[in-house]
């Protein structure tokens, strides 16, 4: 049996809105995948690669041969798509979809048959392949699943659509897809957590010095590492993998006494996570004494916003709420780092350098309730994402359609004050050793949002 996609009737609108005689508009399919099926949430044109007025340099860089003409949006010939212009792109959209769901392949709207001819299929599929590399480079953003990429084709002449499947990372063959509109939105499952981090990470005196690029991607292993490890329970009761989410939900709905006619209230349900790290056997076996010239700490509050299938079950939620989090820990610290002008080596008279990642936004598709994903920078605002949005993803928003509140700024005088206090008291601590030690100290406020400082306390050791 082939794969099923199923799509909105407003997804076959967005194609016909993009029907040229002359040209071809390519861009990403996103969604979610299971074993034979997959759900289509939006459709995203790939901006047309660009000298200027593009999101961000990366995009500019990675645009080697085609420089379409000033307000084109579309391209003339299937051998012009940039390969690597629309795998930058599916990275970056990549950072905006919540956990378990995943860049699903490429759509094409033209004039031609392309599934039907053999060059156009070896361009379609290297640039299918090209998407599934880019997005293996940094495994913490769960670019790829594991199953088979979608390649759609519009007809803008006869209107007729034909959809084809391949594996992506052995490069087979096309296999033939059902693709299915559906007047009806698709139902979801929302899942809901907070996620609170404190850790302490120290940097051992015989290290050898690394970037804080080098650092980060340290502290993210680590974290992912935990996050893998965790439990994860949904509205507070511990449930076997195999369990569907549908269980839950109607159990919550039992609980609150909804008439059994009110299905658009359990639909419109939102689940509660809790994630729960588990404690190691015998932590005094694990105790360890060494040296540090340095530590750093991250603290602050993840928020997380996973939509899984009606059918899906507690595993599916599980591996969807984990991907999420993690695939937004690493955007941010990718975009953070990528930010950063020039390494920050620090200096004696600097005791604290503040880092903040930027922060999450939510903003709703059209016509649906799930929700995609922005990072504001400190000093930024909803604007900034709207701009995001229209270039991204495709999508003319409001800025009251910006769910800006779930995670907030952090003030910064509220470290550079603790870390004071915290030198102080090391400066009065008697110890007998005159060796000066270094702490890099990463934090965070305890609301929503995730900081991270970087401050050089000199203290007795």
């Amino acid at each position: 049996m082939g794969r099923i996609a199923y799509a909105e009737d407003s997804v076959l609108a967005y194609l016909k809105s993009l029907m040229r005689a002359d040209g071809y508009t390519i861009g990403l399919i996103l969604g979610q995948s299971t074993a034979q099926k997959d759900f289509v949430v939006h459709l995203a044109r790939t901006p047309p690669p660009a000298a200027k007025d593009v999101i961000e340099e990366s995009l500019i860089s990675s645009a080697s041969n085609t420089q379409p003409e000033p307000g084109r949006k579309y391209i003339k010939s299937i051998n012009d798509i940039p390969e690597t212009w629309v795998a930058d792109h599916a990275k970056h959209v990549t950072r905006m979809l919540p956990g378990g769901m995943w860049v699903l392949g490429i759509f094409v709207v033209g004039p031609s048959d392309i599934l039907n001819d053999s060059n156009s299929i070896n361009r379609l599929r290297s640039v299918v392949v090209a998407i599934y590399k880019h997005l293996a480079l940094n495994k913490y953003l769960y670019g790829n699943n594991n199953q088979e990429n979608l390649i759609l084709h519009f007809n803008s002449i006869t209107q007729k659509i034909l959809c084809k499947s391949l594996d992506a990372s052995l490069g087979g063959i096309l296999k033939p897809v059902d693709w299915k509109f559906q007047a009806k939105a698709t139902k979801w499952h929302q899942l809901e957590a907070r996620v609170d981090f404190d850790r302490l990470f120290p940097i051992a005196a015989d290290q050898m010095p690394a970037t804080l690029k080098k650092q980060l991607q340290g502290i993210l292993a680590n974290i992912s590492d935990t996050v893998d490890s965790a439990l994860i329970v949904i509205e507070g009761e511990p449930r076997s993998l195999e369990d569907t989410l549908e269980v839950v939900g109607k159990k919550k709905k039992d609980r609150k006494e909804i008439k059994s006619n009110n299905d658009t209230t359990l639909a419109n349900k939102t689940l509660q996570v809790s994630m729960y790290i588990p404690c190691p056997k015998n932590p005094s076996s694990d105790i360890l004494i060494t040296s540090c010239s340095a530590t750093m700490r991250l603290v602050g509050q993840v928020v997380s916003r996973t939509f899984v299938h009606q059918k899906a079950t507690i595993e599916e939620a599980t591996a969807a709420v984990k991907q999420d989090i993690i695939r937004s820990l690493a955007s941010r610290l990718e975009m953070h780092w990528d930010s950063l002008i020039e390494e920050e080596n620090g200096s004696p008279e600097e005791n604290v350098t503040l880092h903040e990642p930027p922060r999450r936004v939510l903003v709703a598709l059209p016509q649906s309730r799930v929700t995609l994903s922005d990072y504001l920078f400190p000093g930024e605002g909803p604007q900034e994402a709207l701009v995001s949005l229209q270039e991204l993803l495709d999508l003319e928003m409001q800025e009251s359609s910006v769910q800006k509140e779930l995670e907030l700024q952090a003030d910064p005088s509220e470290f550079y004050y603790q870390n004071t206090v915290d030198t102080v008291a090391s400066d009065s601590n008697e110890d007998s050793s005159q060796d000066q030690q270094f702490v890099v100290y990463m934090t965070g406020l305890s609301v929503a949002i995730l900081v991270l400082v970087a401050a050089i306390v000199a203290h007795l050791y």
